[in-house]
Parts: C-alpha cells; structure tokens; sequence
C-alpha cells in the first residue's frame, strides 16, 4: 500500500493539485470504527509473528468495521472503490477460512518465501480445495502477489487523494520597473 499511496501523491501533484489538502478537504464519518479496524489488523500482524497463530475470526470483524466504516462515507470520491476491494477480500476471507488463499506460483515469481506463511496472520497457501480462487491473491507485482480486491482498493486510494485535492494556485509576482 505505500507504494500505492506514493503513486497517488505523485499522480496528484502531476496533474496540478496538492495532495496534502485531501486530508483537510475530507470529513470522514465514524473514523475511529476504520482506524480502529486497521488498528487491530496491524496488532494482529505482530501478535502472528510471534505466537505464529491465525486469528481468522479477528481479522474477519475487523474487514467488517472497515467495510461499515468505509459505507457510512460512500459518497466521498474514491470510496466506493475501495469499499468494493475490500467487499471483495472479504468475500475471499469468508470462502477460506478466514484467511486470503495466495497462489504459490505467483509468490515464487515475486521471490517470496512459501515458510514466510507460518508467521502471516492473514494469509494460506492455495489448495485444490481453495474456493473462488480468483478472488484471492494471485497477480504477481514486483515484490508482492495482489488479488482483484487490492486493484480495486489501490484505484479508490489514488481516486480518494486525487479527487479530494485542491488545484494549487501558483501566485506569480509582477516585476514592476519604474
């Protein structure tokens, strides 16, 4: 996601507009049921690494507070897609066991170790028993493997900056000369 959040920066201040004014120029609703959400992924992740448990139940609650936090503010520019990500994961979560099926062809191809999985609080390997595996993560970018989900929450991420910054207005100075 930082890589998406630098191209939507970068895309921004390319097509004239201040990227930093999204912040001011958004008024989210619930903010605390989102950020707490990710708040509690972001724990789980640690917690993972250390006591190599898979907290699927957890993670599931916690894409729901994202998902219901995201609807109350669907009529932001950019939201809409990132709400249709993240019902898509969900989905993939809710068909898997409460974990996102990784295709391992796609993370050999992005030099990704298949052991790094034991310590991953949201991830599993694909199976044959894997379902609706095309909404997993599958598609192979640079150092990460992204599912149909992640495009869509990137787009919105880039749509949300983008569209909710204001146009920088260069003021320029008038020489006068006597």
């Amino acid at each position: 996601m930082k890589y998406i959040l630098i191209l939507a920066i970068l895309l921004t201040l390319l097509k004239g507009r201040n990227p930093l004014t999204f912040i001011y120029n958004v008024k989210f609703q619930w903010p605390l049921v989102i950020l707490i959400s990710f708040g509690v992924q972001i724990a789980l992740a640690f917690i993972a690494l250390e006591s190599k448990e898979k907290f699927h139940l957890i993670l599931i609650y916690t894409f729901f507070g994202i998902i219901v936090g995201l609807v109350k503010n669907y009529k932001i520019p950019g939201v809409s897609w990132i709400v249709m990500g993240a019902v898509f994961n969900l989905l993939a979560l809710l068909l898997n066991d409460g974990l996102m099926p990784v295709d391992e062809h796609a993370l050999k191809q992005t030099g990704q170790e298949v052991a790094s999985f034991e310590t991953d609080s949201r991830h599993q390997l694909m199976t044959q028993a894997t379902k609706f595996w095309f909404i997993g993560d599958w598609i192979p970018v640079v150092k990460y493997v992204l599912s149909p989900g992640d495009f869509l929450v990137a787009i919105g991420i880039i749509l949300l900056i983008y569209r909710n910054s204001s146009i920088m207005k260069i003021k320029v100075k008038k020489n006068e000369s006597y």
